[in-house]
């Protein structure tokens, strides 16, 4: 993989112009769709993380591609061989991660070359890259083997998001299927310079969130409703969350329609028991003062007894500094509760900042 790293590590802007390369046209059906094959052993061995197949999930679904399956693979020649030729009949694009290089387990090329029934041979402008960028011209040296590519390959040429220059180095594909270098960096830098490829200009997704504070069982009745009334046109899914402070359950709804989309998150609003919808709260600390505070003024039963606290903060306030103050804490409920209202009535009221050391007359 070293000697990808080095070549591939030439990728940035170029002056000079691309080289016009055909590529293949795949057959869109209403919506493209993404099969993902990650090829490495060490993947499968739990010696790697893979990164890749996220980065391009989310890459492709803002380009508008649907990815239906992702597949790891060890590094032999006929499993890879196998899952392309499978995948290149299913879907629109296939994207391969891995296995490029120079060394004994990089087999992907002559994988691919196999899926379709054909040669790994030299390719002219591989070789004049390779000889390039490492001063190779030995057809047997560990170099060259990234020159050796299946028959009908094609070079697609990236352009750099930050210059708009092309990349010197291309990527190759072979009819639908895309062969993309396994260390993500690189893979990360090739895929964002060829979104053309890939981009459907017909197909844009969707997405609604809900946020519930309820056990997911509770819901799962008007979460099959809402399956059997949308399904096909609105996809719901549900993710349990035990450890989050706000919420238990996030729904989300996706879908290519937004009008299907909002009549769904509607049902949803409507069907779900009374109270259980909240708010995602993502900074706590801004609007925490308000909050108090307007419980504070809600005349409830709860607001009457924080608006009392409160008072005695403020009179505390008007009576000491801050630093004379001290606040007791011992982990319990009370005295966080304590810790809230203290905050709000600093932030809040005004004699606070005067008495703060360092601030107003002192």
């Amino acid at each position: 993989m070293w000697g990808l790293l080095r070549a591939c590590g030439a990728l940035r802007a170029a002056a000079s112009h691309p080289m016009a390369v055909s590529r293949p046209t795949a057959a869109r059906s209403s919506t493209a769709t993404a099969g993902i094959i990650v090829i490495g052993d060490e993947i499968l061995k739990g010696q790697t993380q893979d990164t890749n197949s996220f980065f391009m999930c989310r890459r492709l679904r803002a380009l508008g591609v649907r990815v239906a399956r992702i597949s790891v693979v060890p590094d032999e020649v006929d499993a890879i061989a196998g899952e392309v030729a499978v995948f290149a009949a299913r879907f629109t694009y296939v994207l391969t991660s891995g296995g490029i290089g120079p060394t004994h387990d990089d087999v992907t090329f002559e994988a691919v070359a196999r899926a379709f029934g054909e040669r790994v041979i030299p390719h002219p402008e591989l070789v004049a890259l390779v000889h390039k960028f490492f001063g190779k011209t030995d057809a047997q040296c560990p170099e060259m083997k990234l020159a050796r590519v299946p028959e009908s390959s094609y070079l697609n040429y990236g352009t750099d998001g930050c210059t708009g220059g092309t990349f010197k180095y291309p990527l190759v594909s072979v009819r639908n299927v895309y062969i993309f270098p396994g260390i993500p960096a690189l893979m990360e830098r090739a895929l964002d310079g060829l979104t053309h490829l890939f981009r459907s200009e017909q197909t844009r997704f969707h997405t609604r969130t809900i946020y519930v504070a309820a056990d997911e069982i509770l819901i799962t009745p008007v979460l099959d409703q809402a399956n059997a009334t949308f399904q096909g046109r609105v996809s719901l899914g549900s993710y349990p969350d035990w450890a989050n402070n706000y919420y238990r359950v996030k729904l989300t709804l996706d879908s290519e329609s937004e009008q299907d989309l909002e009549e769904a998150y509607r049902f949803l609003i409507e069907k779900l028991p009374p109270g259980v919808v909240v708010p995602l709260v993502t900074d706590c600390v801004s609007p925490a003062a308000a909050e108090v505070y307007g419980l504070a003024e809600s005349g409830s039963a709860l607001g009457q007894k924080v608006a009392a606290a409160l008072r005695t903060i403020e009179e505390a306030l008007d009576r000491y500094s801050l630093a004379q103050l001290c606040v007791g804490f011992n982990g319990g409920k009370d005295c966080t509760a304590l810790l809230h209202l203290v905050h709000a009535a600093v932030e809040r009221y005004p004699a606070a900042g005067l008495n703060w050391p360092g601030l107003g007359q002192g």
